[in-house]
């Protein structure tokens, strides 16, 4: 009876044991593990703690884990209480926890070592997560997101060195805190950055801003802030964020900016949608400015050069949305890399004013705006050309681009402007200008434009975008442009007096949807002999000329890679197309013609098998293509080669000589054999009046034939 029981016991045991462990044998359900990084879970129940090891199965170690939206039956620290200490990255957003795990964390007290934790995110409607891991100790903890844990002021949260001695960010933003009275503890003073938007914040006294002697990125965006403090009490500040701070008035940002030249402080500030009125309010402090965002504000007084003046530390300027600013003089130093006035609506000009020999721009934003006057001012400096990396002048009112003769440029969009006939006859670099060879596009597509001419005297875009316009007219010279895009311009025609494009080294030329209508004007592209990429989709062709010979190609076969003739009214390619001198072509494009399937392919279906060259610097091999509206078995079609039939026209015309040689030689051979004939039986006619006349005379007979008398004597 003792042996029946142990047995059931054990029984028992082994088969509860396996559904124990069974939660950590396979990954949960809802739950996700990489093996190598992270650990995710969601809508998931937690019965027992997570596992370090686990037959090998599933291992956490220096890992990322994110448990959201979950149901727990125990308390965070009995979940973590295995691999707490291995955790490198730990997220936490509303979870939800039995009341009995709720009454056992209460019992307990003290923490989790987190031994590698850096990272800590808990986002928490009810504020039940932050509780149960307060105490706990984290050794390498830089970077504490507590946003949207509904703290309020009675909450103390106290951050001392002994648990937190390497905590350098902290985020409370999305919570109930009107002061911040109640953030203690001496790790505070190492904290870098704060995050407190989106709070019920009005006031920070300062008392409690002494504890943050290191901080340097400081946010109060979105609060009910009424008054601002002085900038000399946080004397490492870099960064001051307050957007959408309506109810500060503004002589609190001269409290905030006075004296700050004393601290050498180098401010990034962004103001964005608060009652900023005007920029002279910041030309007393223009030297502690490095960044300078302004956007959606009221101002109501365009920018001349006397604001901003000795501004030789501001690195950037934006100012978008603001609907009074007309006009935007600008004094630009060396120091300064980016300047946005996009979206406003009402601005129509600007100039910026070079204060510097050392001057290089990098961002240049006026789209949105209603400018139709940009140019630059090249002052007291020796420069004669400014050069900008990204210029964006996009959906503006601009009607000339004279300033090309001065700007070069990385990129340069002008498209969706009002540019109509753009004639610039001499474009002339210094040679050897090292910007020169950063011009990489120059994008004009979208304006209406009928007529373009640009000459680039020596080095030019290497993109020229001319798509979706009006062009009639054509002239374009520069020595290294490679694309040139004019796709979209249905007035364009190839012909010498509309199409005059001398760019030698160009290699894509995108030739969609423009009027050509036969394929004989493509003799006016024949000068840029080393084109790579032609398009020539969706272009009529005119009845007449719906024939493709393909030697009119013949030109571009040692570069050409990529041809498209796609939707182009072919009905008929020309026999004796020969591929074998397009060493480089991959692919052909014939899409939506109105082509016979037959052997008018026969070509193309050759050169399509023949693998293409191979090149030893890339790993994939390349690949043809032929595009076609024709069934598979066009390529199982048997056609004789171009070789064969060659020869039978070469076998038909030697028969059709020889006979012709026979028939004549037959000919001739009757010819003379009927003159023989008649020549015999004329003379047979001749020897039957031999002897015309006889005279007897006694002893004398005279003989006269054909005019001779032959005289015989009488025996």
């Amino acid at each position: 009876m003792y042996a029946n029981r142990l047995v059931w016991t054990l029984f028992v045991v082994s088969f509860l044991k396996p559904i124990r462990c069974s939660f950590w044998n396979e990954i949960p359900p809802r739950c996700t593990y990489d093996r190598q990084e992270v650990f995710s879970c969601w809508n998931t129940t937690f019965t027992h703690p997570i596992p370090l090891f686990n037959d090998l199965a599933y291992t956490l170690q220096n890992h990322h884990v994110e448990i959201r939206n979950s149901y727990l039956q125990l308390s965070l620290r009995d979940l973590f209480v295995q691999v707490g200490t291995n955790i490198n990255n730990l997220t936490l957003i509303n979870n939800t926890f039995s009341s009995n795990a709720l009454q056992i964390n209460a019992i307990f007290e003290g923490g989790i070592f987190f031994r590698v934790l850096e990272s800590l995110q808990i986002h928490d409607q009810l504020g039940l997560q932050w509780s149960q891991l307060n105490g706990s100790y984290f050794p390498q903890l830089y970077k504490l997101d507590l946003s949207y844990n509904r703290i309020t002021d009675e909450q103390k949260l106290v951050f001392d060195h002994q648990f937190y001695p390497r905590l350098r960010y902290l985020n409370l933003s999305h919570n109930r805190l009107k002061s911040i009275k109640n953030l203690l503890g001496n790790s505070l003073n190492d904290t870098e950055t704060l995050i407190l938007s989106h709070n019920p914040l009005e006031l920070i006294s300062s008392t409690q801003l002494e504890r943050f002697q290191s901080l340097r990125h400081l946010d109060l965006s979105f609060t009910a802030m009424k008054q601002l403090f002085s900038l000399t009490l946080l004397p490492d500040l870099q960064t001051f964020i307050c957007q959408d701070c309506r109810h500060l008035p503004t002589w609190e940002y001269e409290t905030f900016f006075q004296n700050c030249s004393q601290t050498n402080h180098q401010l990034t500030i962004d103001l964005t949608n608060s009652n900023i009125h005007s920029m002279k309010l910041f030309n007393p402090y223009v030297k502690c400015l490095k960044n300078l965002i302004l956007n959606n504000q009221n101002l109501v007084d365009s920018i001349t050069t006397h604001d901003l003046l000795f501004s030789t530390d501001l690195a950037s300027i934006q100012a978008k949305g603001n609907y009074d600013i007309d006009y935007v003089h600008l004094n630009v130093y060396d120091h300064l890399v980016s300047i946005d006035f996009s979206e406003n609506i009402y601005l129509n000009q600007v100039i910026l004013r070079l204060s510097s020999n050392y001057t290089h721009l990098q961002r240049l934003i006026l789209s949105h705006t209603a400018l139709n006057d940009f140019s630059v001012d090249f002052y007291n400096t020796t420069l004669k050309y400014l050069h900008i990396d990204y210029v964006d002048m996009s959906y503006s009112r601009l009607e000339t681009l004279d300033f090309l003769k001065y700007l070069t440029f990385h990129t340069l969009d002008v498209s969706y402007n009002l540019l109509k006939i753009v004639d610039i006859d001499s474009i002339h670099y210094r040679r050897g200008m090292y910007d020169l060879a950063l011009m990489n596009m120059i994008n004009m597509s979208s304006n209406g434009m009928e007529y373009v001419k640009i000459n680039w005297e020596n080095e030019s875009p290497h993109t020229i975008d001319l798509s979706n316009n009006n062009l009639e007219t054509v002239e374009l010279h520069g020595q290294t442009s490679y694309t040139v895009l004019l796709a979209n311009n249905s007035k364009l025609s190839l012909s010498k007096s509309t199409f005059n494009v001398d760019l030698p080294v160009v290699q894509y030329l995108d030739l969609t949807s423009i009027h050509l209508d036969s394929f004989e004007y493509l003799i006016y592209l024949h000068n840029l002999s080393n084109i790579h990429t032609l398009l020539l989709d969706n272009n009529r062709l005119l009845e007449q000329h719906r024939t493709l010979n393909w030697h009119v190609f013949y030109p571009w076969h040692q570069y050409l890679t990529h041809l498209s003739l796609r939707n182009m009214s072919l009905e008929q390619i020309d026999s004796g197309a020969r591929l074998n001198d397009f060493y480089h072509l991959l692919t052909i494009d014939f899409y939506l013609n109105p082509l016979k399937c037959d052997c008018e392919f026969h070509p193309f279906v050759q050169w399509l098998q023949v693998p293409p060259p191979p090149l030893l610097d890339f790993y994939e091999p390349l690949q043809k293509l032929l595009r076609i509206n024709c069934p598979v078995s066009l390529f199982d079609m048997q056609c004789d080669d171009q070789n064969s039939s060659q020869g039978r026209k070469l076998s038909s015309i030697v028969h059709s000589s020889i006979f012709k040689i026979f028939f004549l030689l037959t000919l001739f051979t009757l010819i003379v054999y009927t003159t023989f004939k008649l020549i015999d039986r004329r003379m047979k006619r001749v020897r039957s009046r031999f002897y015309q006349r006889v005279y007897t005379d006694g002893d004398i007979i005279t003989l006269n034939e054909r005019h001779i008398i032959h005289k015989t004597d009488d025996d």
